[in-house]
């Protein structure tokens, strides 16, 4: 039973804390656009980072869950790593961009990763690596 949770645990993480790392990310590019770009311009910014953080989780959760099967795949061979964890990440991207290419994604659920693509693997990787480093203490070996 203790493997089985250990091969679960980092499907668990990516979903839940994967999307929000990049929500989070894009609050953090709102607060410094509103710094440098408009002087008193962080009225209205919570309303912008709740925004941020739902549409985080509905656009991300997919891409999120992918990279956690990629990853509980990884750790039935080696332990995990933090490239590893980046690499789930982005591979996880360019299998959703691969399936928009060919037609499997609907309009709207692959709008991110086609229009974004390479913020998408931007934030994938950041989101990966920050998931790893929260983690690395509890995934150890399977």
């Amino acid at each position: 039973m203790k493997k089985f949770f250990r091969l679960v645990m980092p499907i668990v993480i990516a979903t839940t804390l994967g999307p929000l790392v990049g929500g989070l990310l894009f609050c953090l590019l709102a607060v410094v656009t509103a710094l440098f770009d408009q002087p008193g311009g962080m009225d209205g910014l919570f309303g912008l980072f709740v925004a941020y953080i739902m549409f985080a989780y509905l656009e991300g959760v997919p891409i999120a869950l992918l990279a956690g099967i990629l990853m509980s795949v990884w750790m039935l061979w080696r332990s995990p790593g933090f490239l590893a964890a980046v690499a789930a990440g982005l591979f996880a991207v360019i299998l959703f961009r691969l399936a928009d290419e060919i037609g499997l994604l609907s309009p709207i659920g692959g709008s991110l990763v086609f229009n974004n693509f390479v913020l998408t693997l931007v934030v994938a990787a950041i989101a990966g690596g920050v998931c790893w480093l929260l983690t690395r203490r509890f995934v150890k070996y399977v």
